[in-house]
């Protein structure tokens, strides 16, 4: 009956507070589990159908909620807390040792005329733990705090995208989650006039955030000193250990749960440097180990310390305290042996995001059998007994090397660059690069990066991929160069531009380090590297790119479909720079076209993909130079050809629906266009459907609203094509009167 009462408090409780939030059963098991198809299981702990939550769903739910798993159990902590939405942030220790000072600088720069602190130190001494302990210590000051791995552009642009979880109950989708999206969000933000404090944590540089500061406070983590212009700057040090009751001493006190011998803890601490990861570290062995004192932990550190000049004096004795505790994970010599394995690897992925899955999942992979080859055979053991690795990642964190992050872990980088350090006859880095190419997207159609029901995993293992490379000894291997052509296809997917040029010269570096100079995959390397470049709007860099794979390609690959690629490839880019006014480049780029199609009508039937494409490429030059009749004609010819080829609904159809029907008008033939711009609008609101303003919409409605008006001034059926008008202006945005001058621009006699 005791049970039964206190699952129903727990309910009540549950419901009471999420009431009080504002939120649905929906919303709150989204942001709890990040899944709204646990709207159920909330329900059920409500009801107290639910028998005893598991302590874990408890945690997830009260931190949602913005209060302490132990109030949402006992209901004995103030509630000043339900009006602080808390969006991404972790749980923290009770309590935080000698930082009372920062505490109070921080908050005072917070709320001077800036509104942004960098926390600045190096990788070990509690740069986070002093931002969430700010965090929770001034809950109250907020209405909302938002937590964001500030790792890379790409992982702070999708942790912003949780506010939208503040505007609508649906999801966002994730090709939605981009730059954009974000400012949007920050413009709303602000309209709601609520005091907000956001923290990106562990970010790299300036240029991560450029164009992303948020409308409220902003504490930002970082091991880089310089480049943060009007920020004010708190630099962040080891704890002080010299006294009884230094904040250090109490910290190992308190992790090994001892009370005694306070002058052992303090020379223990100044062995370890006052660096908080190592004091806990240390602690949790302490703690393990009752009947060792800290001076055997003070000689221990001796005999594995190696001096090194590169190094500060803390970060030797936390590489040291590592060792210590990777050294006795265990007692059974199985996940001794199988956790040793288990840090080995995660050391060499992201700090975020570790989960079992990342071993296990492979093996039931197709692509298992291409990259198993790189793996260990004990390694590949373990990853086929999901039951021996969860018990290595409970050991893990049993002995603080990782800690738990929501439903995955995180490995501090100190850590992990401690555990890399130590792996020197048995480097996992071309392990890691395996597990992770087995099932990384990859490959045509539903399989591609590209294809928006594979971002979620290419979410997920990108940052594992970008820390793999980063890490100084990424391996040079095929499972590492397909990562990173499709980690790069994937950021380019989803708009982060430097991202995938990052990963596509990275790529192409790799390339360049494994193959000689006539292997295709070299000029593929250029010119993908130069589509990037040019997405991301340096024209210049991309021509070099571009015209070094058109090199090669001529002198090692003539004649084939590949040198017809990167012609037209470097059509394209020269298409662009001529539209930009730079003189005699629309020309070359007709030539670059002419040469493709020369290739492509020796190898590729009248009726292709292929042809089409090339023949729509030479009538969009031909558009350019003022050539309409002999543009137009390439047009129809090629939309002909997609009409045979192209199953219906194909997107390849829209475009050049699109390009013909703008020709046709241009072309004063209006009337001609129409059906086509319809046809064109029509596809892409049928591509597009969870989408309704996508920009090619909006483009091609556009089009059509200058064909209406064009044939309604010269009398055909007046009325009605203006209503026709007006009603795609009013549904896209468009200014009715501005678009009547447009389209006067457009000759037409019917």
């Amino acid at each position: 009956m005791a049970n039964e009462r206190a699952t129903t408090a727990i309910g009540e409780r549950l419901k009471s507070l999420r009431e009080a939030k504002g939120l649905s059963q929906r919303r709150l098991a989204e942001l709890a589990f990040a899944n709204v198809n646990s709207a159920m299981q909330v329900s059920k702990i409500e009801t107290g159908e639910t028998q005893r939550p598991h302590a874990s769903s408890i945690e997830k739910l009260a931190r949602a909620l913005g209060v302490s798993a132990e109030f949402l159990k006992s209901g004995d902590e103030p509630d000043i807390r339900l009006k602080t939405v808390l969006l991404n942030f972790q749980s923290l220790p009770s309590r935080i040792r000698g930082r009372d000072l920062e505490i109070e600088t921080i908050h005072r720069e917070l709320n001077s005329v800036g509104r942004s602190i960098s926390l600045i130190g190096d990788g070990g001494v509690g740069k986070s733990t002093l931002a969430r302990y700010y965090a929770i210590r001034h809950q109250a000051d907020y209405d909302g705090i938002l937590w964001c791995d500030a790792d890379n552009r790409a992982a702070l642009i999708n942790d912003l995208c949780l506010l939208y979880t503040l505007f609508s109950t649906d999801l966002l989708r994730e090709d939605q989650k981009n730059e954009n999206t974000v400012k949007q969000l920050f413009a709303h933000m602000e309209q709601r006039g609520e005091r907000w404090l956001y923290v990106y944590d562990n970010i790299q540089d300036y240029d991560t955030l450029r164009g992303l500061l948020p409308p409220g406070h902003l504490i930002v983590t970082t091991r880089q000193s310089q480049g943060w212009g009007e920020f004010k700057v708190l630099h962040t040090d080891a704890l002080p250990f010299r006294e009884l009751d230094d904040p250090a001493v109490e910290v190992l006190l308190e992790t090994a749960e001892r009370d005694s011998d306070r002058e052992g803890a303090r020379a223990l601490a100044a062995a370890l440097g006052g660096s908080p990861l190592a004091l806990v570290i240390v602690g949790s062995l302490l703690r393990r180990h009752r009947d060792r004192s800290f001076d055997y932990y003070t000689t221990a550190l001796d005999e594995v310390l190696v001096e090194e000049d590169a190094y500060p004096e803390y970060l030797q004795s936390l590489k040291a305290s590592v060792q210590l505790s990777y050294d006795d994970i265990s007692d059974d010599p199985q996940i001794q042996t199988d956790a040793q394995m288990v840090a080995d690897l995660f050391a060499w992925l992201a700090p975020e995001g570790l989960e079992a899955g990342l071993i296990t999942d492979p093996p039931s992979d197709p692509s298992w059998g291409q990259f198993k080859g790189d793996i260990p055979e004990p390694l590949q053991d373990l990853a086929q007994a999901p039951s021996r690795v969860l018990k290595s990642v409970e050991a893990l964190e049993d002995r603080s090397l990782i800690r738990r992050v929501g439903s995955s872990f995180a490995m501090h980088r100190m850590t992990a660059a401690a555990l890399r350090a130590m792996q020197s006859e048995r480097l996992l880095n071309e392990a890691a690069a395996a597990l992770l190419a087995a099932v990384y997207p990859g490959g045509d159609g539903y399989q591609n990066p590209g294809f928006s029901g594979n971002w979620p995993l290419c979410r997920r293992l990108t940052p594992h991929v970008r820390a793999l490379w980063a890490s100084g000894n990424a391996p040079v291997n095929a499972a590492m160069e397909y990562l990173l052509n499709q980690a790069g296809i994937f950021l380019g997917k989803i708009g982060d531009n430097s991202g995938e040029i990052d990963l596509k010269r990275a790529s192409l570096d790799l390339k360049s380090a494994r193959l000689p100079e006539n292997d295709r995959d070299i000029a593929v390397g250029h010119a993908n590297l130069g589509l990037a470049l040019q997405r991301a709007g340096d024209l210049e860099a991309a021509e070099l790119e571009c015209r070094r794979a058109v090199e090669l390609g001529v002198q090692y690959h003539a004649g084939t479909i590949d040198l017809a690629d990167w012609r037209d490839l470097l059509g394209g880019l020269l298409l662009v720079k001529g539209r930009a006014g730079e003189p005699d480049a629309l020309t070359e780029s007709l030539r670059e076209y002419q040469r493709s199609a020369a290739i492509l009508r020796r190898h590729v039937p009248r009726l292709s993909d292929a042809r089409a494409q090339v023949l729509n490429n030479l009538g969009t030059v031909r558009d350019e130079l003022g050539q309409l009749p002999a543009a137009l004609r390439l047009g129809e010819y090629s939309l002909n050809i997609w009409r045979e080829v192209l199953p219906e609904g194909d997107a390849r159809r829209g475009y050049a629906l699109l390009n013909v029907g703008a020709m046709a008008l241009k072309a004063g033939a209006a009337d001609r266009a129409e059906p086509l711009l319809e046809e064109a609008l029509a596809l892409w609101q049928a591509v597009y459907l969870e989408a309704p303003k996508h920009p090619e919409i909006v483009n091609v409605a556009g089009w059509l609203i200058s064909t209406y008006l064009t044939r309604a001034r010269a009398g055909e059926d007046a009325q009605a094509r203006k209503v026709k008008a007006m009603q795609l202006c009013d549904e896209f945005g468009f200014d009715y009167d501005q678009r009547v001058e447009h389209a006067k621009r457009y000759p037409y006699a019917p």
